[in-house]
């Protein structure tokens, strides 16, 4: 701290250093991702025709998902919430990871014998939560590799061909599908970073009894296979939802070029790091011609660009607001700006 602390000491005095000191003190870019919740249910096993049966609203047709689909909103994550209960408490844990290519709201249904949908396949950019810290507790944060394996059938130990490899002799994150009909089900998240696994809920026959865990198990099988009783289906709940990474909007202070005149043409520029429209304000009211400036790509830089006339010499203070045109970007303000607005030339 002392040597950071000496060196912005040193450079203080030098320009280049401000745009330094301004990166080091730069927020983060990143944002909460905005989610959809489209299925749900508090079943942890399908009823006497093999399908799930869902909250209402959130099922496979005439729900959330509908409404969701017909809206042609965009997304490019996935999260997914177990809640159970063990040793008499409720436990949460949720992940969300990217889309994967190819993925669809309809294929994110949870795997029963009408749909037979089997999702076994490697995630990127996982973020875990939880607040689980007992025995083989959830390990939180963000991880770079994670495994799906869902389906509604049978499975070995086998290995499924995916890389990295499991252990092929114990149930964990690479086992393979027998298809067969009232199948045991699996339903897991797992972090291949720590090689955990995060959710599991398996044994999806009617009637049950389920297997979930949190965590990795402490028994033979770290995916809870056969693992049944440490955690009970008391409060059970399982939750999909989809959204959209959010970014931070920026926008840089107002900088202006032209004469810098009273009653002269002021240009002003203010670069943003997302879509949408600029609107320039000084002494708090909107500068006419200068509202709603719409953002344009030049050579890479997202600029708005307008022109003034200060009515005034002197002092110029100007700011400017950012307002996005997706979701993908929260709305910013910037600094102020001051220009020094000299007196027209030739005037008494």
């Amino acid at each position: 701290m002392r040597q950071r602390a000496e060196f912005l000491t040193r450079c203080i005095r030098i320009s280049l250093c401000i745009l330094f000191i301004n990166f080091l003190n730069a927020p983060s870019s990143f944002a909460a991702p905005t989610w959809t919740l489209i299925y749900q249910t508090t079943n942890s096993a399908r009823d006497g025709s093999d399908v799930f049966q869902y909250s209402a609203g959130y099922g496979k047709t005439g729900g959330a998902a509908d409404t969701f689909i017909a809206s042609g909103q965009n997304w490019d994550v996935i999260k997914i919430r177990m809640d159970a209960t063990t040793g008499g408490t409720t436990y949460s844990t949720e992940v969300y990871f990217d889309k994967w290519a190819g993925a669809t709201i309809a294929g994110l249904q949870l795997p029963d014998h009408a749909n037979q949908s089997v999702i076994s396949k490697n995630v990127t950019n996982l973020v875990v939560t939880s607040n689980y810290t007992g025995a083989g507790k959830v390990k939180t944060g963000s991880f770079a590799l994670g495994r799906l394996e869902m389906w509604p059938y049978n499975y070995s130990p086998a290995l499924s061909g995916l890389s990295p490899p499991g252990n092929a002799s114990t149930f964990d994150w690479d086992d393979t599908i027998s298809v067969v009909t009232n199948g045991h089900g699996s339903y897991q998240i797992h972090n291949l970073t720590d090689t955990q696994t995060i959710i599991a809920w398996n044994m999806h026959r009617s009637g049950g009894p389920a297997e979930i865990g949190m965590g990795n198990s402490t028994g033979s099988h770290p995916d809870w296979t056969s693992g049944g009783g440490t955690w009970t289906n008391t409060n059970f709940l399982i939750q999909v939802s989809v959204g959209i990474s959010t970014t931070s909007g920026t926008i840089g202070n107002p900088t202006g070029s032209g004469n810098f005149s009273k009653g002269k043409a002021l240009t002003l520029t203010a670069v943003t790091n997302g879509p949408g429209k600029v609107t320039f304000y000084t002494r708090g009211k909107r500068i006419p011609g200068c509202v709603g400036v719409q953002v344009v790509d030049y050579s890479g830089l997202l600029k708005a660009i307008c022109t003034m006339k200060p009515d005034t010499s002197g002092a110029l203070k100007v700011n400017a607001s950012y307002t996005s045109n997706t979701s993908a970007y929260t709305n910013a303000s910037s600094g102020v700006s001051e220009f020094a607005i000299g007196r027209r030339s030739g005037a008494r």
